[in-house]
C-alpha cells in the first residue's frame, strides 16, 4: 500500500478481517479500513482492482471472489496451495474477463531480464548446465518472530520451502521452460521438525532437453541465491545478494564482463505492481500472468510428488486456462 500511495495511486482501501485494524496511516495518508471483504466489494463500485496479500492458503478463495465481483486481481505468489483449488478459475474468467497478475517480482530484476534476453537470442549457444540455488534460514525471514507460527512453517497455511520460494521455479520456467519431467529428493529427517518440507533438490528436464538443477532450503546461513548457466558460447553467474552478474564470452577469448545492480529491493515490488496496473490501462497481459502462476504451481506439485515417491514425475503444462 505504501508503494501504491507513493506512486500516485492514493484511492486505496485496506481490508483487515483477521486483526480488524481500525486505523491505518501511510505516508501521512489516512487509509480507510474495512473488516468485511465481501461487503466492501459489493458496496463500493469505485474499487476496480484487488491486491491479495494474505496467507497462501487463502489466495485462491480471494482470487475467485475478486474475479466473480469483476475486479482485476494481483495475487501474491503462490496462486494457491494446489491446482485443485483454482480448478474453477477458467469458467469464472470466461464470464468475468478481468486482468490477473501473479506477484513474481523476480521477473523484474534487471539481471534476470538480461539473462532472459541472452537465453532467447542464443548468446550462450547450446546450454548444457543450469544450477539454481536458494537458501535462507527460516528464522531470518522475520527476525523477532517465532518462525514456527508463521505461514511459511505451517502446511495448513500454504507453507513449505517449495511454495514459499516458488520464485525460483517461476523464473526457471520463464527462462528455460516449459518443463516435461522432474526428479526430486529431500532428506528423510527434517532438521527443524516442521510439518512442511524444509530442504529439497530437484532435476528438471525441459521440452528441448535442457537439464536444470535446483535447490531450495530453510536452513542456509548466510542466505544465498544464485543462478549459473554454462553453454557452448559462454557462461553466466548471477548472485542475487551480491548484486552481480558475471558473463564469460568464450567467443572473445574468454572475455569477462561483470555488472552490478544496487537498486533497492523494494523497486522490484514497485515494478511488479505498476506493471499490473499499467496492463489494465493498456489492455495487455502483465509480465507474470495467471497461466504463469499455474505452471509454476504445477512444477512445484510435481517436485513434491517426486520427492515423496522417489520417482520421475511428468509435469502438466498450461498454455490456456481450463
Amino acid at each position: 500500500m505504501a508503494n501504491l500511495i507513493a506512486h500516485g495511486r492514493q484511492h486505496v482501501v485496506a481490508v483487515s478481517e483477521h486483526r480488524k485494524c481500525s486505523d491505518l496511516e501511510i505516508h501521512g495518508h489516512q487509509v480507510p479500513v474495512s473488516h468485511d471483504f465481501e461487503r466492501l466489494l459489493a458496496d463500493d463500485p469505485s474499487i476496480d482492482s484487488v491486491f491479495i496479500c494474505n496467507p497462501s492458503s487463502m489466495h485462491s478463495d480471494y482470487l475467485l471472489r475478486s474475479v466473480q465481483a469483476d475486479k482485476h486481481a494481483y495475487v501474491e505468489k503462490p496462486i494457491a496451495k494446489t491446482l485443485d483449488e483454482v480448478s474453477g478459475i477458467g469458467t469464472s474468467l470466461d464470464s468475468h474477463p478481468v486482468t490477473v497478475a501473479i506477484g513474481n517480482q523476480f521477473r523484474f530484476h534487471p539481471h534476470l531480464i538480461s539473462i532472459k534476453k541472452m537465453v532467447d537470442n542464443g548468446a550462450l549457444g547450446d546450454i548444457f548446465s543450469v544450477h539454481a540455488i536458494q537458501g535462507e534460514h527460516i528464522a531470518d525471514y522475520h527476525p523477532g518472530e517465532d518462525y514456527r507460527q508463521s505461514y511459511t512453517a505451517r502446511r495448513a497455511l500454504g507453507g513449505g520451502i517449495l511454495l514459499t520460494q516458488i520464485h525460483q521455479i517461476d523464473y526457471l520456467h520463464w527462462l528455460f521452460g516449459p518443463f516435461k519431467t522432474v526428479m526430486a529428493t529431500q532428506p528423510r529427517e527434517r532438521a527443524l521438525k516442521l510439518d512442511v518440507e524444509e530442504n529439497v533438490s530437484y532435476l528438471l528436464t525441459s521440452d528441448n532437453g535442457t537439464i536444470v538443477y535446483g535447490h531450495v532450503d530453510y536452513l542456509r546461513r548466510p542466505k544465498h541465491a544464485s543462478l549459473c548457466i554454462s553453454g557452448s558460447k559462454g557462461a553466466l553467474e548471477w548472485s542475487y545478494y551480491e548484486n552481480s552478474l558475471k558473463w564469460v564470452n568464450l567467443e572473445k577469448d574468454a572475455e569477462i564482463d561483470i555488472s552490478y545492480h544496487s537498486e533497492d529491493r523494494n523497486q522490484l515490488f514497485v515494478d511488479a505492481a505498476l506493471d499490473f496496473l499499467n496492463a489494465i490501462d493498456e489492455h495487455r497481459n502483465p509480465r507474470s500472468t495467471l497461466i504463469d502462476g499455474l505452471n509454476a504451481l504445477s512444477v512445484v506439485q510435481s517436485i513434491h510428488d517426486s520427492s515423496l515417491t522417489k520417482q520421475m514425475v511428468k509435469i502438466k503444462n498450461f498454455d490456456e486456462i481450463s
